[in-house]
């Protein structure tokens, strides 16, 4: 019997692990998904388009400020606690002291910028900021965990937290409580998850908070273009909504039905940190083995997000209206066109976010940088020009002006990433899937438009879902090689077990 060459051997073990561990975070990240619908359709619902408005302006508000708290140390981690896991120990109490000293400027940047904005907004963005505080120390545990590739906890705590906070919110609403009261859950359910995931990461990588003033210092230079990248990026995602809020009208429904699109949109994101916490050990450790199987993964991974999520944005695009009618009511009906131009970030979204992780690895951590604020600059200036000139349409031109600024700036910073990875990152095979892809989507939505009056919507999006699978299976777009690859994977890894 021949055995296995030592990349075989590498290459195997790595994409049982990462399947494993993707596994036990996706079926987290389901229930998870599950429980997001109920705030994300029940509370517009509840709220009404101006009132929802105000709830989306102070969360994305507070969001806004709380990335100024990661410090770049996130990025950090998941590279390096991935190859030594114990030094976590040497950088997190330090890191911890200096995020307490960052939330008092953070606070006076918040009293001066709220003041005078509406009661409702102001009171949200203050308690969102409370539960904020507690997903960045979260953010810090859950890239621990996914560095060290010890993530059933982590799968725990993510149920157990959406649950409370989807639960608490469902009740609250059920019962009619009072505006204040709605952001409570997410603080109880991101604030235990926070104790848990500390005992977690305590016995997974052996953490100790001492203070080490040295090595916290060394950790927080090297983090720098990180750190600056990570805010570029995290405000490039969350200020559209309050650069909305402050053009139109502070009592306008345009904030509140752009922000249901937005939230809409934004159920596509809940995949990340798979990708993430999946992607960056396994990549890390073929670049330090091997840079080809580094590249390998990346130009396999890429196709994996056109392939799988262009269908789910022609979908989502083509059924706007019934999408928004069937979850939030015809009420919030002018968010429809917001939501089909937001559709697109879903592709562009996790091809950067694999593209960013791939320039992380390879060290060009100024790259991201520079990209990341060029994006960020460009976003407001995009919006500011896009508003204008599509809010004359008529309700909800507004924020789709503001949702084509998006997809726009998403694309241009594909596009640039791309050009700096240069041709390692794509093959002939994923520019064919990309292409076939693409032409497969064309051909649908040219049958979807024949189609609209004769089927009722769920009738015709079937009709369209059924119509891309059997075109993608005819055009190879489905590998069942791959497939198969996989299930022989994991019948290797039983017949090992046993």
């Amino acid at each position: 019997m021949t055995a296995s060459s030592p990349p075989e051997d590498h290459t195997r073990s790595e994409g049982l692990l990462a399947l494993r561990n993707g596994a036990k975070l996706a079926a987290s990240m389901i229930l998870t998904w599950s429980v997001a619908l109920i705030v994300t359709f029940k509370l517009p619902k509840y709220l009404g388009p101006e009132r929802f408005g105000h709830y989306r302006f102070g969360d994305q508000f507070a969001m806004s400020l709380a990335v100024f708290l990661s410090l770049g140390v996130d990025t950090y981690i998941s590279r390096e606690v991935a190859v030594r896991p114990k030094h976590a120990s040497d950088f997190f109490g330090g890191v911890l002291v200096t995020r307490a000293l960052v939330i008092l400027p953070l606070v006076v940047v918040a009293f001066v910028f709220l003041d005078g904005e509406v009661h409702e907004r102001r009171l949200a963005a203050v308690l969102f900021g409370f539960a904020y505080l507690f997903t960045a120390l979260n953010q810090t545990f859950q890239q621990t965990l996914q560095a060290a590739s010890k993530v059933d906890g982590l799968a725990v705590a993510n149920v157990v937290a959406k649950v409370l906070w989807g639960g608490g919110t469902f009740a609250a609403v059920s019962v009619q409580a009072p505006f204040w009261v709605l952001p409570l859950p997410m603080i109880l359910g991101e604030g235990l998850k926070a104790a848990f995931l500390y005992v977690v990461t305590k016995g997974a990588v052996d953490l100790k908070l001492r203070i080490d003033v040295a090595e916290t210092l060394k950790v927080l230079k090297v983090s720098v273009p990180f750190y600056i990248a990570n805010v570029a990026v995290s405000l490039g995602s969350s200020i559209d909504v309050v650069v909305l809020g402050k053009i139109v009208s502070k009592t306008s429904e345009e904030v509140g039905w752009y922000g249901s699109a937005r939230q809409i949109a934004q159920l596509s994101a809940l995949l990340s940190p798979i990708m993430s916490g999946v992607l960056i050990p396994m990549m890390s450790r073929a670049k330090a083995r091997n840079e080809e199987d580094f590249y390998r993964i990346l130009r396999r991974g890429l196709e994996a997000v056109i392939v799988v999520s262009l269908p789910l944005t022609l979908i989502l695009g083509l059924g706007a209206e019934y999408w928004i009618h069937i979850t939030i009511r015809d009420k919030f009906l002018p968010a429809a066109d917001s939501l089909r131009w937001l559709a697109p970030t879903f592709v562009f979204a996790y091809a950067n976010v694999l593209l960013w992780l791939a320039l992380m690895i390879l060290d060009r951590s100024w790259t991201i940088t520079i990209v990341s604020i060029a994006g960020l600059v460009l976003l407001p200036i995009l919006i500011v020009i896009a508003v204008p000139l599509f809010a004359p349409i008529g309700p909800g031109g507004a924020g789709m002006g503001v949702a084509i600024a998006l997809s726009t700036r998403e694309l241009v910073v594909l596009v640039v990433f791309l050009a700096f990875l240069g041709q390692k990152a794509l093959d002939r095979r994923g520019l064919a899937s990309a292409v076939k892809s693409l032409a497969i989507c064309v051909v649908v939505a040219t049958a979807d438009h024949f189609f609209a009056h004769a089927l009722v919507p769920p009738l015709r999006l079937a009709a369209d879902a059924a119509l891309y699978a059997a075109l993608a299976l005819v055009f190879g777009l489905i590998a069942l090689s791959d497939l198969k690859a996989v299930l022989k994977m994991l019948k290797d890894r039983k017949n090992a077990d046993s």
